[in-house]
C-alpha cells in the first residue's frame, strides 16, 4: 500500500508536469484535455483505496474514528481551498504555470509517505486472488458475509446516489434554475465545501464510535439525505438553496465518515485494501450514477420533478433497508 501510494502520487505529478509542458510549448486540444482528465481520474481512483487502507495502520485502532474524521477534514478543506488557490494562480501566473506548480506540490505526499512507517498487519496476509476483478470479487464476498459491512456499503451507495445527484449538478441549479451564473455556482460550491468541513470537524471532536456500533445519526442519514434532495423541488429562492446545499454537503460527509469508520473498524488488515476498493467503487460509482440519473430525469421531466422522484424513491429504499437490518445493526457483527 505504501509503495502503491507513492507511485500514484508520483504518476499524478508527472502527468501534471507533462500537461504543463504541453500547455507551455504546444497547443492542448479538447481531446488531449479529456484524456488528461481520464487518466487523472484513473490515478485518483486507484489512490483512494490505497490511502484509506494505509491510514488505519498509522495510528492505534482506538483512534481510528478520529483519524478517519481528520483525514476527511483535510480532504474537504483542500476541496474548499484548492479551487480558490487554483483560480488565484491561473489569474496571476496563467494556467500552464499553475499546472507546473501543481506538479511540484505532489513531491510533498511522495516524501511524507516515503518516511512513514505503518504498523505491521494485525492479521497475517493470506494468498490474495490475482487480478483486479478477482480481488474486488473477493472483497465483495467478504463484505457481503458480514451484516454490518453489507449495510454500510448499501447505505454509502444510497447516500452517494442521492447526495451527489445534487452536488454534481450544481451548475443546473445555479444557472438553469436560479439564473445566478458562475458567481452563483461559486457560492453553491463553497457552501457544499463548508458544510462538508463543518461535518468533518464535528465528527473529529464528537464521541468516538466503537466497533460494531451504528450511531443513531448514521442510521438517520440515508433517509435524511434523499429527503433533502426532494426538498429542493420546493425551494424557490437562491439563498435558501445555498443553505440547503451546505446541509447536503454536511450530511453526505457526516454519513460517509461514520460509515467509513464502521467499515474500517470491522475489517481485518488482510482484506482492507480489497474492501476499501469496493467502498471506493460503490461511492464514486453511485455518485456518478446519481449525476447521470439526475441529468436524464431533468431532460425528461424537469428539475423539480426529478429531484422529488430521486429523493422520495431513495428515502423509501433506505427505510426498507433499515427495516431489513433493524435487529442486526444493534448487535455485534457475526459472520
Amino acid at each position: 500500500m505504501r509503495k502503491g501510494s507513492i507511485l500514484s502520487y508520483a504518476l499524478a505529478g508527472i502527468l501534471s508536469a507533462l500537461f504543463a509542458g504541453l500547455c507551455i510549448f504546444g497547443s492542448p486540444t479538447p481531446i488531449l484535455l479529456a484524456l488528461f482528465s481520464l487518466v487523472t481520474g484513473v490515478i485518483s481512483s486507484a489512490n483512494h483505496p490505497m490511502r484509506m487502507s494505509l491510514t488505519p495502520r498509522l495510528a492505534p485502532a482506538g483512534d481510528l474514528p478520529s483519524v478517519v474524521a481528520i483525514t476527511s477534514l483535510n480532504f474537504n478543506m483542500s476541496r474548499l481551498t484548492g479551487p480558490a488557490i487554483g483560480g488565484i494562480l491561473i489569474q496571476t501566473i496563467g494556467a500552464p504555470l499553475a499546472f507546473a506548480v501543481t506538479a511540484v506540490t505532489y513531491a510533498a505526499p511522495v516524501t511524507a509517505i516515503y518516511f512513514m512507517r505503518p504498523r505491521e498487519r494485525a492479521t497475517p496476509a493470506k494468498a490474495a486472488a490475482t487480478g483486479y476483478l478477482n480481488q474486488l470479487a473477493e472483497g465483495c464476498r467478504y463484505a457481503l458475509a458480514r451484516q454490518h459491512l453489507r449495510a454500510a456499503v448499501i447505505f454509502a451507495g444510497i447516500g452517494a446516489l442521492a447526495g451527489r445527484s445534487v452536488l454534481e449538478t450544481l451548475p443546473i441549479l445555479a444557472n438553469g434554475v436560479f439564473g445566478q451564473g458562475p458567481s452563483g455556482l461559486g457560492y453553491m460550491t463553497a457552501a457544499a465545501g463548508a458544510g462538508a468541513a463543518a461535518a468533518s470537524i464535528f465528527k473529529a471532536v464528537s464521541r468516538p464510535q466503537t466497533p460494531g456500533e451504528f450511531q443513531p445519526q448514521i442510521l438517520a442519514m440515508p433517509v435524511i439525505i434523499p429527503l433533502l434532495v426532494a426538498a429542493f423541488a420546493m425551494i424557490g429562492d437562491f439563498a435558501t438553496a445555498v443553505a440547503a446545499v451546505a446541509l447536503v454537503g454536511a450530511t453526505v460527509t457526516l454519513m460517509s465518515i461514520s460509515l467509513q469508520s464502521t467499515v474500517q473498524m470491522e475489517i481485518e488488515d488482510q482484506y482492507r485494501g480489497r474492501v476499501m476498493g469496493l467502498w471506493t467503487t460503490i461511492s464514486i460509482g453511485s455518485g456518478a450514477a446519481g449525476a447521470v440519473l439526475m441529468g436524464f430525469l431533468v431532460d425528461l421531466v424537469g428539475v423539480a420533478p426529478a429531484q422529488l422522484m430521486i429523493g422520495l424513491v431513495l428515502a423509501a429504499a433506505s427505510i426498507l433497508v433499515l427495516l431489513r437490518f433493524r435487529r442486526g445493526l444493534s448487535q455485534p457483527d457475526a459472520r
